[in-house]
């Protein structure tokens, strides 16, 4: 059912946390993805759209999606994402054509209540798109930035505004700090705090030059009332994400946090990634191998890989998990994974020593010094 090999270089990771997630997995044959999925859970649809248009993609993707549906249309859709450069890639009648095909295959939440997203970078912000948005019915946008230049020299105070006009039901900004120096930073998080996102994904942290830190950073939120959610995630008090993690009820993938329940996410487009139960896919990284699959009456998947049941690997990424999404580790999870991996037990000890970890009751807290040094602790746990 599994090989040994590692999936390590097989998928192609998108940042340092998110390569952390594909560690543990093993090979395992396409059909075991589809193997015991509960016919209650909800469902997530990912669709991908690369960077530069695409003639017939509408029609490849709707074929693709309709494999999925022959499985999946009785399970409640909770969450559908347009991801990557959709307005690049297709025209907006394409785009009406492909969300009007997508809310008739799947089951839907009551009342349309489901989570429907759409990421745009900032050459997408105009009023004729922003409507197409709100026509389609979208409620969720993520505006991707770039912040090596001050934000008045990109006039994003404009942007934002006219996004605010819109009034979606969550505005979430995605912003890459790598070539960024810290007062540059400060600036930005206070041009973007004033207009209320409902959540603020700082990436590239690790490879910016300066002295920012992530406890730096989740102490300068939380005066504006944000807080820290896994290692990027900033949301306001009221976010139903920090809901969940009271209840204990988060899981960490990589489109982010979501509720444990949600275990398939399906995927689809070029060098689209899905996840199926314990295992991930990702589909051909070449458009001429993803149409050929397609045409041929074949899912275009290119390589697939499932989390072993009790394998090291998997203790690990068990516990990767737990300190991204509560920032913690219970005693019971840490005395259980120490009887079955020393290894583990190991790097948790040296853990302790570093104070990168706080024994409080029943649980090890990440301290200060082990949330600025949270991705390395998440790399060390998992190179077994």
């Amino acid at each position: 059912m599994y090989s040994n090999e590692n999936s390590t270089g097989a998928f192609h990771a998108h940042s340092p946390m998110e390569a952390e997630v594909f560690k543990p997995l093993l090979t395992c044959a396409q059909g075991k993805l589809f193997d015991d999925h509960p016919f209650a859970s909800p469902i997530a649809l990912n669709l991908f759209f690369p960077n530069e248009p695409y003639p017939d993609y509408v029609d490849l993707l709707t074929r693709e999606i309709g494999f999925y549906a022959k499985h999946f249309q009785h399970r409640r859709l909770t969450k559908i994402w347009f991801r990557g450069k959709p307005l690049l890639t297709m025209k907006a009648g394409e785009l009406a054509e492909l969300a009007f095909y997508t809310h008739q295959l799947f089951s839907r939440e009551p009342g349309g209540s489901e989570e429907y997203g759409f990421e745009c970078q900032p050459s997408d912000i105009t009023p004729g798109n922003l409507a197409l948005m709100k026509g389609l019915r979208f409620n969720h946008l993520t505006f991707s930035l770039n912040t090596s230049l001050p934000p008045k020299k990109q006039k994003i105070s404009q942007i934002l505004s006219l996004i605010d006009e819109y009034d979606f039901q969550e505005c979430r900004y995605r912003i890459d700090i790598a070539n960024t120096d810290p007062d540059t930073l400060i600036c930005w998080l206070d041009t973007l705090i004033t207009h209320l996102p409902r959540m603020i994904e700082i990436q590239g942290l690790d490879e910016m030059d300066g002295s920012v830190t992530l406890a730096s950073l989740a102490d300068h939120f939380s005066v504006q009332g944000y807080h820290l959610l896994g290692d990027r995630f900033f949301v306001p008090a009221d976010h139903m994400l920090l809901s969940l993690k009271k209840q204990s009820d988060l899981q960490y993938t990589p489109w982010g946090l979501c509720q444990r329940q949600l275990g398939d996410w399906l995927g689809v487009g070029v060098d689209a990634l899905g996840k199926l139960g314990s295992g991930y896919y990702q589909n051909h990284l070449s458009s001429h191998q993803y149409r050929d699959a397609i045409r041929n009456n074949q899912l275009p998947i290119s390589f697939s890989a499932s989390y072993a049941e009790g394998h090291e690997k998997t203790l690990a990424w068990k516990l990767v998990d737990q300190l991204l999404c509560y920032h913690c580790l219970p005693e019971q999870s840490i005395t259980a994974t120490a009887r079955i991996s020393e290894n583990i037990h190991e790097v948790i000890a040296k853990a302790e020593k570093l104070a990168w970890l706080n024994r409080h009751k029943n649980a090890l807290i990440l301290a200060e010094n082990g949330l600025n040094h949270l991705t390395q602790f998440c790399q060390e746990l998992q190179s077994l």
